[in-house]
């Protein structure tokens, strides 16, 4: 099966995000920026010090909070 690769061009700096993959999977964390090679991102998971090189959608996903105005989302 051909994976499918992600036209998304969005900037996530700043963007609550959910770790799916490695150590701190289940945590949540933010988006510091894109990383290095560019083609990952920059994550640090709440509650330390450490930044993970990580893929959008297969290594971490964006989180919504659907108790505000979606347009601040």
């Amino acid at each position: 099966m051909a994976q499918r690769k992600s036209n998304r061009q969005s900037d996530f700096t700043g963007s609550r995000v959910l770790i799916l993959t490695g150590n701190h999977a289940g945590q949540e964390g933010v988006c510091i920026g894109k990383s290095a090679d560019r083609k990952k991102w920059a994550i640090s998971p709440d509650g330390t010090d450490e930044i993970l090189q990580l893929e959008f959608e297969n290594e971490f996903g964006l989180l919504m909070d659907f108790s505000t105005d979606p347009e601040k989302n």
